[in-house]
């Protein structure tokens, strides 16, 4: 039991950062949330994402890749790096309008999962098994022998890997760590930064912080964009992730930062309970992203709000035609247009994450 790893690491090492403490919550072989076989997407999980609302979001992301195989010459190999594929629904549903839509981009295409769960890489290659010439998994991108040429995608991958959490004090950070109590529960203690990547992360990609508001690093998230930058011998990069940039994500009122935690699809702030249990991520920083994104190599071309990104990419006219196609006012088609407006009204479940697109 993960909950149990962790008390004993404490009991030894006597205090963790919390980015530890989240990694091994999350990711621990011993039990960590997507580590295990708990149901953790749609109505019998924790939480909702927006390929698992119509199947238009993969269309329109299809479009896209072949957009950029276009550009690409041609006829060369052509790859699509999925971070964190979850279910596998939109590598599905992307798949199938590649190969409906966009024959000659399909037939010259890898798609490769970047995926460390073994059961949600069991349960992806269950969903894309007539896909399988197609797919390849790979747990890490340093395992491809040679950058490709493509686009590297991700669906709320960076909100979900482990920060450090830091808080202002007089005119410097300190760090968040977890300790025992005497008892035997978990607390937070403040001491000094653990590292100096994290003064120079903050002068780089923060923003001037209230007395004893709290924020997130994402050191994690550094790592992998410089990873996607050496991946990537040219194409583009789309990142589709909750958050802002940095100086929307903490404003003064905002004393606590972005960090929250899903259970049974309901917010709390309490990531210290239901440990491997519950969903833990923070808002992606995306001025982070760019910042060293640009020092990578990866120029920004857009970034928007998803519901605007989708409707760029055609949204509403796709919409109006399966709409056309709809059975008249039969409850299957009432419940087919209630999925399509979530991808593009204000209120919908797009509208609540940004779009970041890079190139090299």
């Amino acid at each position: 039991m993960i909950a149990a790893a962790i008390h004993n690491r404490l009991a030894t090492e006597r205090r963790i950062t919390f980015s530890e403490f989240m990694r091994m919550a999350l990711y621990d072989e011993r039990g960590g949330y997507y580590m295990s076989a708990r149901e953790k997407f749609g109505a019998g999980g924790d939480f909702y994402t927006a390929s698992q609302v119509h199947e238009l979001f993969g269309a329109l992301l299809a479009d896209e890749f072949a957009a950029v195989w276009r550009e690409l010459a041609p006829g060369d190999d052509f790859a699509v790096i999925e971070l964190g594929a979850g279910r596998g629904q939109f590598a599905r549903d992307a798949l199938v309008a590649l190969r409906e839509q966009h024959r000659d981009c399909f037939r010259s295409l890898r798609y490769l999962i970047c995926e460390i769960s073994p059961h949600l890489r069991s349960e992806q290659q269950r969903r894309l098994a007539e896909f399988a010439p197609q797919v390849e998994w790979i747990a890490d991108l340093t395992e491809l022998s040679a950058p490709i040429k493509g686009v590297v995608f991700s669906n709320e991958f960076f909100d979900a890997l482990p920060v450090h959490l830091v808080r202002q004090r007089g005119k410097q950070l300190c760090e968040l760590y977890l300790e025992l109590t005497p008892d035997g529960g978990l607390r937070f203690s403040e001491g000094e930064l653990s590292s100096q990547a994290l003064a120079d992360y903050w002068q780089r990609a923060g923003t001037p912080l209230v007395e004893g508001q709290r924020a997130e690093i994402n050191l994690e998230a550094v790592k992998w964009i410089e990873r996607i930058a050496r991946t990537l011998a040219c194409g583009r990069v789309i990142t589709i992730d909750y958050g802002e940039t940095v100086e929307q994500l903490y404003p003064p009122e905002r004393m606590d930062g972005t960090l929250r935690c899903f259970y049974r699809h309901m917010l709390n702030d309490q990531p210290l309970e239901r440990i491997g249990e519950q969903d833990i991520t923070a808002s992606v920083n995306f001025t982070a992203l760019m910042e060293y994104g640009r020092e990578a190599g990866l120029q920004t071309l857009s970034f928007q709000r998803g519901n605007d990104y989708l409707i760029s990419l055609g949204l509403l006219e796709r919409a109006a035609e399966l709409a056309k196609r709809a059975e008249a006012e039969s409850l299957q088609s009432l419940q087919h247009r209630l999925a399509l407006k979530n991808l593009f009204v204000p209120q919908g479940i797009t509208s609540y994450f940004k779009v970041l697109v890079q190139e090299k």
